[in-house]
């Protein structure tokens, strides 16, 4: 049976009241650590908790703000380049705005748009970067992408650190919050972390998105609907498990030539071809054949229904599901 989450996972303030506490924020682009966590990491600050911020790309594949604010319509690498000095830029502007000018900050340089390929071709390389430096900043409270985020950087990170807490040494792990920015939480999440910002903390919220000018030239307004007086996350990392090999989409036959399944545990990862009939290990919801891999999945393991079509569009359709071992 699983276990009640401590009740402490629920009030991201007393988490942060620990002794000991340091908190960790992990944003797959400049301006996701804004979105999500400026009141935590203000809060952080204020009771003198160390703050690490993990940007994991430049955010220089943005290629829409960027023609709109350079008057340009080809982007070639000095371009995004370029464009990936201003969001660093913007990024330092907006922890000044929350008093977080001297936060540690680690800067991954990953691709942007690339970290579902890290994931799934660079395996081991990905989990030991981030191994190491979970091991590194020892954080009590991780602040990471929710695994249903509709943006593939922000589910595959979300992919990758749950492996990496599989490949930890035996110890404490820090307690994990995860946020939402792109889509809508599934139902039937169990626990959900509610935390309150002051007039003081969302003013200040307000004026580190707004530092990210290059994101709110063209989103302005959704992007500070996130200036909220609450932030929410989504307690711990075991709501999305499925159990078994039934997938949960069902997707058009006369589309299925152009769709591929990926697959990926702690041993690696690969793109699946789907079946038209005969053998396979992983089946659509209506019990027909999906795939087969040639290994065997070691659970937890992730199966992400993938359109490899070229498309402006660059949020999934589909996402990931989590394949726990089955529950007691």
């Amino acid at each position: 049976m699983r276990q009640e989450r401590p009740v402490d996972l629920l009030d991201p303030d007393l988490l942060l009241k620990r002794p000991g506490a340091r908190l960790m924020v992990l944003a797959p682009h400049p301006d996701d650590e804004s979105l999500a966590a400026a009141g935590l990491i203000q809060r952080a600050l204020a009771y003198g908790v160390p703050v690490d911020v993990v940007f994991v790309s430049d955010g220089e594949n943005n290629p829409w703000p960027q023609r709109a604010l350079e008057r340009r319509i080809w982007i070639g690498p000095r371009q995004r380049e370029a464009w990936a000095a201003r969001r660093r830029a913007e990024a330092d502007a907006a922890l000044r705005a929350l008093g977080a000018g001297h936060a540690r900050i680690h800067r991954l340089g990953w691709p942007d748009g690339g970290v579902t390929w890290m994931l799934l071709d660079q395996t081991a390389t990905a989990l030991g970067t981030l191994r190491d430096l979970v091991q590194q900043v020892r954080p009590t409270l991780l602040v990471l992408p929710d695994l249903v985020d509709r943006h593939p950087d922000h589910s595959a990170m979300h992919v990758l650190m749950e492996m990496v807490f599989r490949t930890l040494p035996a110890g404490p792990k820090p307690e994990c919050l995860g946020y939402l920015l792109h889509g809508r939480s599934q139902p039937g999440v169990p626990r959900r972390a509610v935390f309150a910002l002051d007039a003081a903390e969302l003013k200040r919220k307000r004026a580190a998105i707004e530092a990210h000018a290059s994101q709110t030239a063209l989103s302005r307004g959704r992007l500070l609907r996130s200036a909220a007086e609450t932030e929410t996350f989504v307690a711990g990392l075991d709501c999305h498990d499925r159990v078994g090999a039934t997938l949960p989409w069902r997707p058009p036959r006369w589309l299925r030539p152009a769709l591929a399944l990926l697959a990926v545990d702690v041993s690696g990862g690969e793109k699946l071809r789907l079946a038209t009939s005969g053998e396979a290990n992983l089946f659509w919801r209506d019990g027909s054949p999906a795939a087969c891999s040639p290994r065997p999945l070691q659970p937890p393991y992730y199966v992400k229904l993938y359109c490899p079509l070229p498309s402006p569009w660059v949020f999934d359709g589909w996402g990931w599901c989590r394949f726990g071992a089955a529950r007691a």
